[in-house]
């Protein structure tokens, strides 16, 4: 199927068919790129680590966006990876309530039930930096504010990213979850635990720094812990 190009105004009305549909799972590509799979998930094909459940339809943004309650910047992509995962998880279950495009250099908003706003904003010179796969593997998206439907490139994972949530695994199958008995609570919960920053299982690895525990200075399992444990 050749893309075929839209105006604006058919791009948006394109786009409304995702109102009322549920973020059924929110989850993190390479670098900052998120996506949002929403309504009823379905089984992909072996060997797509992280794309397994699909939903209806799915929502990407790549580089940059933010997300937004109220006159507040919630999170948003310049933020390290652990926080960006924890913060698209708060979308989890809120269902979409308004989405548009606007501006010159068009932009994706999307409203949800929970007051969270999610906007795209693009800083490279290509322009817009999000997709739409609208059901099956129809994709809207844009290039050189140019608004294109078809079947795309999509919003998959590149050999790069795949190699990167491989190593992950790889690290995280050595490494595994370091405990020292007695366990007085979990590391992610741990004042002097400080994140990873990275991709796929590097999301539950961080960095012991307290003075008082055996494992000060080596990389603890969000679900390990030790008798130095600090809630703050």
């Amino acid at each position: 199927m050749p893309d075929e190009e839209l105006t604006a105004e058919q791009a948006n009305q394109k786009i409304q068919n995702l109102i009322g549909l549920p973020v059924s799972r929110p989850w993190k590509g390479y670098g900052s790129a998120i996506f949002l799979e929403l309504g009823a998930l379905v089984q992909s094909p072996s060997g797509q680590r992280r794309t397994r459940h699909k939903g209806e339809a799915c929502i990407h943004l790549d580089w940059d966006w933010r997300c937004e309650a109220g006159s507040a910047v919630v999170f948003g992509s310049s933020n390290s990876s652990p926080a960006i995962e924890r913060g698209i998880q708060t979308l989890q279950g809120a269902k979409v309530v308004g989405i548009a495009i606007n501006g010159k250099v068009p932009e994706v908003s999307i409203e949800f039930s929970n007051g969270y706003r999610l906007i795209s904003a693009a800083m490279l010179p290509d322009g817009s930096e999000w997709s739409v796969r609208l059901g099956g593997e129809i994709y809207l998206s844009v290039k050189k504010g140019v608004f294109l439907l078809g079947r795309g490139e999509g919003a998959g994972q590149t050999d790069e990213e795949e190699a990167e949530f491989k190593h992950a695994y790889e690290t995280a199958t050595r490494w595994g979850c370091p405990i020292v008995e007695p366990k007085l609570g979990s590391c992610q919960d741990c004042v002097w635990m400080r994140s990873i920053d990275g991709d796929g299982h590097f999301l539950e690895y961080g960095v012991c720094t307290s003075v008082d525990s055996r494992m000060d200075g080596r990389v603890v399992h969000i679900e390990g812990g030790c008798g130095a444990f600090c809630s703050g």
